[in-house]
C-alpha cells in the first residue's frame, strides 16, 4: 500500500472575524506556528483592525506566515498599505502576506463612507502602487483612478516584491488575480468547483511565480454523531448568512457554479421566516461542498483530493470561544502530521 503523507501539503488558519478578540487572536496565532502551520490569514470586515493585528502578531510568532485578507482598497489608500508592507517586513521579514479585494457597495459606502467606484481597475492600480511604495521606487503614477507624484518611501524599504493575493469570488477577479497578483483567496467556494477556479486564474497567469489558491473552508473536527449535527447546523447558518444577508456576491457566484436551485431555496426562505428559516433550508450538498465537517479520516480524505495549488486555510469560529477553537487546533495537529495507508 502506498503511504501518504499528509504532512507535505501547506495548510493555514483563518479566524472569523465575528466575535474575536486580540486574547483569543493571540491563543491561535501561537498555537499556530507551536504546530507548524504554514499560514494564517486576519479576516477584517467590520472587527479587528488588520494590520494592527498583523504587527502584533509578527511580533510574538516565529515562523508562521501572517496575511492581513482581505483588505479593501478604498478604506485605506494604496500609498498606506504599501508602507504597511515595508514596515510589516522590518518586523518579521517575508513573513507578512497581503490579501487585496473590493469588497461590497454596501460595506465600502455604509461603513467606511466612501463612493464604490471602478472596483476592478482600482484594484488593479493598488496592486502595482504597493508594490512601487514599498520597494522604495519614486511613485510617478497616472492610472485610470490615481494619479500620484513627488513622493517615495523614507525607511527601509523591502528587498523584494511583496507577496500580493486578490480575494476572487467570480471569474472576473479570479482572472484578474492570475494576471496580477501572486495568486487569489476564495470563500465561498465549492470544493467540487474548485479546478474551475485554478482553470480562470491559470488562463491570465503572468510570467510572476507560481500562483497558489487559498481556500478559506470552514472547519468543524467533530467526536461523535451530536457534535456533527451540532456543527452542520453552524455551517448552514454561515451559509444563509452569505446567501440570504450579505448582497448579491455570493449567491450569484453559487448560482453561476450550479447551485442556483440552492441559492432560490434559501434566499425564499430568508424572505418569507429570517435566518433561522434560511439556515434550515440550506442541503445537505452546499454543506458538503462547503466545509470540513467530521472526523480526523474523513477530512483527511477531502483534503487529499484537493488539486496540489490549493492551499486549504481552515476557518476557526471564534463564537464558539477559545477551548473548542483551541481542540480543533489539536485535532489539527493529528491531521497534519499523521501517515494512513491509501
Amino acid at each position: 500500500m502506498e503511504k501518504v503523507v499528509v504532512s507535505k501539503m501547506k495548510f493555514g488558519v483563518c479566524i472569523n472575524w465575528r466575535g474575536a478578540t486580540i486574547d483569543f487572536t493571540r491563543t491561535i496565532a501561537l498555537e499556530a506556528d507551536n504546530l507548524g502551520l504554514e499560514y494564517l490569514w486576519l479576516t477584517e470586515a467590520w472587527g479587528l483592525e488588520a494590520l494592527s493585528t498583523a504587527g502584533y502578531l509578527l511580533g510574538i510568532t516565529k515562523k508562521v506566515k501572517i496575511g492581513a485578507g482581505i483588505l479593501n482598497v478604498y478604506s485605506r489608500s494604496a500609498g498606506l498599505i504599501g508602507m504597511a508592507c515595508a514596515t510589516l517586513d522590518q518586523i518579521a521579514p517575508d513573513r507578512f502576506l497581503l490579501g487585496l479585494g473590493s469588497s461590497g457597495k454596501t460595506v465600502v459606502e455604509n461603513w467606511h463612507g466612501v463612493s464604490f467606484t471602478k472596483p476592478l481597475q482600482r484594484t488593479k492600480e493598488y496592486v502595482d502602487i504597493i508594490r512601487r511604495v514599498s520597494l522604495g521606487d519614486n511613485l510617478d503614477y497616472s492610472g485610470e483612478v490615481l494619479r500620484l507624484s513627488g513622493f517615495r518611501l523614507y525607511t527601509k524599504p523591502r528587498n523584494r516584491d511583496q507577496e500580493i493575493y486578490i480575494g476572487a469570488i467570480g471569474d472576473q477577479n479570479l482572472s484578474i488575480a492570475g494576471e496580477i497578483s501572486d495568486g487569489a483567496i476564495v470563500t465561498m467556494y465549492p470544493l467540487s468547483r474548485i479546478s474551475h477556479a485554478l482553470d480562470v486564474m491559470g488562463r491570465s497567469i503572468s510570467e510572476r511565480k507560481e500562483k497558489k489558491l487559498f481556500a478559506y473552508i470552514p472547519l468543524k473536527i467533530t467526536l461523535n454523531s451530536e457534535e456533527t449535527r451540532t456543527a452542520r447546523m453552524e455551517v448552514a447558518k454561515n451559509i444563509a448568512f452569505y446567501v440570504g444577508s450579505m448582497g448579491r456576491y455570493y449567491a450569484t457566484n453559487l448560482s453561476k457554479l450550479g447551485f442556483e436551485d440552492s441559492v432560490k431555496k434559501i434566499q425564499k426562505a430568508h424572505s418569507e421566516g429570517g435566518s433561522r428559516a434560511a439556515a434550515i433550508s440550506v442541503g445537505d450538498d452546499l454543506i458538503d461542498d462547503l466545509s470540513f465537517v467530521g472526523d480526523v479520516k474523513k477530512i483527511q480524505e477531502k483534503i487529499l483530493s484537493l488539486p496540489r495549488m490549493i492551499v486549504p486555510v481552515f476557518a476557526i469560529d471564534a463564537l464558539n470561544g477559545g477551548n473548542a477553537s483551541s481542540l480543533r487546533l489539536n485535532l489539527l495537529e493529528s491531521l497534519i502530521h499523521e501517515q494512513r495507508d491509501d
